[in-house]
C-alpha cells in the first residue's frame, strides 16, 4: 500500500528502567514531534508489539493515526535485521524516513536506521537537531562533537535520525490521543509464512534459545581528589585564599593613590 504522506516516523515502545512498564520512547517522540511540526499528517509506523496505551501516547503528540505492522514473533526479541526486513516494503516509496536515536539511554543498539538506509540505498544523516523545508529538499542542522553545528541541504529520499536533544516541545493532548486511530495489519509476507508451517524432523534436536536482555554498564563511582575532614572542608569553603598584593598602612593619600595607579599599569588595566 502506497503511503499518503511524504514523511514516515518510526516509533517503538521502551521498557521503563525501574518499573519495566512499556512506555513511549523519548527519542522517537522527539522525532515524531519534529515531523508533525513540518507536516500535520506525518505517518507514524511501528513494527512488532506496540501496546494500545503506548500508541495513544504517540497519538497525543498530534498524530491522527499509528500504523503497526504485526509480526509472527512479535512477542520475542527482534534484532535490527529482522525489523529492517519487516519495515522495508512499507518504506520503499517514502521520501523521508525519520527515526530516533535509540529506545533508551541503556537500551537498544541504534542500528535500525543504519540497516534501513543500507537496505534502501539512501544517505543517513544522524544527530539532527532541526529541519527547515527548502523546496523539495530540507536544510537540516546536525550536531557535531564539542558543541559544533553543521547545516546540510539534503534531497529526498533520505533517512534522518533525530537527536534526543532536539529543541522540540513534546505535547500531550488527551483529545488527540482519544481521537486518533490505531491500525494493526500484518506485515507483508507474514500471511504466506503463517500458512506454511515447517514440519520438524524427528532426528533434529531443538536448538536452545537464549533470552536477549539490554546490557547496562556499571556506573563509575566518583572519588574525592583528597581525603579531608569535615572541619577542613568547611574552612576551605568559607576562607578565601590569599592572592597576594601589598597592604599600605602608612603614607599619605598621594602615595597610596600612586601605588594603586602603579598596580593598574602593571596589569595593563589603564594606559596613561
Amino acid at each position: 500500500m502506497k503511503p499518503t504522506t511524504d514523511i514516515t516516523v518510526l516509533v517503538a515502545a521502551r521498557a521503563h528502567a525501574v518499573s519495566g512498564r512499556l512506555t513511549r520512547s523519548h527519542a522517537d517522540a522527539t522525532a515524531a514531534a519534529l515531523a508533525l511540526g513540518l507536516s500535520g499528517t506525518a505517518r507514524l509506523l511501528s513494527a512488532g508489539s506496540l501496546p494500545d496505551a503506548v500508541a495513544r501516547d504517540y497519538l497525543a503528540l498530534g498524530a491522527t493515526q499509528v500504523e503497526i505492522l504485526e509480526c509472527i514473533n512479535s512477542t520475542n526479541s527482534i534484532n535490527s535485521a529482522d525489523l529492517a526486513a519487516t519495515l522495508l516494503p512499507a518504506l520503499r516509496d517514502v521520501p523521508w524516513v525519520l527515526a530516533g536515536t535509540r529506545s533508551g539511554a541503556e537500551q537498544g543498539s541504534g542500528m535500525l536506521p543504519h540497516a534501513l538506509a543500507a537496505a534502501l540505498g539512501r544517505p543517513l544523516i544522524a544527530d539532527v537537531l532541526s529541519v527547515q523545508p527548502d523546496g523539495a529538499a530540507w536544510i537540516v542542522t546536525q550536531a557535531l562533537p564539542k558543541g559544533a553545528r553543521r547545516r546540510l541541504r539534503v534531497s529526498p529520499p533520505a533517512v534522518i535520525v533525530v537527536s534526543a536533544a532536539a529543541p522540540v516541545t513534546l505535547r500531550h493532548a488527551l483529545a488527540a490521543a482519544m481521537a486518533g486511530r490505531i491500525v494493526r495489519r500484518p506485515a507483508r509476507g507474514v500471511e504466506a509464512a503463517s500458512t506454511s508451517t515447517p514440519t520438524p524432523t524427528p532426528t533434529s534436536a531443538p536448538t536452545p534459545m537464549g533470552q536477549l536482555v539490554p546490557g547496562s554498564k556499571r556506573r563509575k563511582l566518583l572519588e574525592a581528589r583528597a581525603v579531608q575532614s569535615g572541619h577542613a572542608r568547611m574552612l576551605g569553603a568559607i576562607e578565601s585564599p590569599s592572592t597576594g598584593g601589598t597592604v599600605l598602612h602608612t603614607g599619605d593619600a598621594h602615595s597610596k593613590a600612586q601605588a594603586v595607579l602603579d598596580y593598574l599599569r602593571t596589569h595593563s588595566l589603564v594606559h596613561f
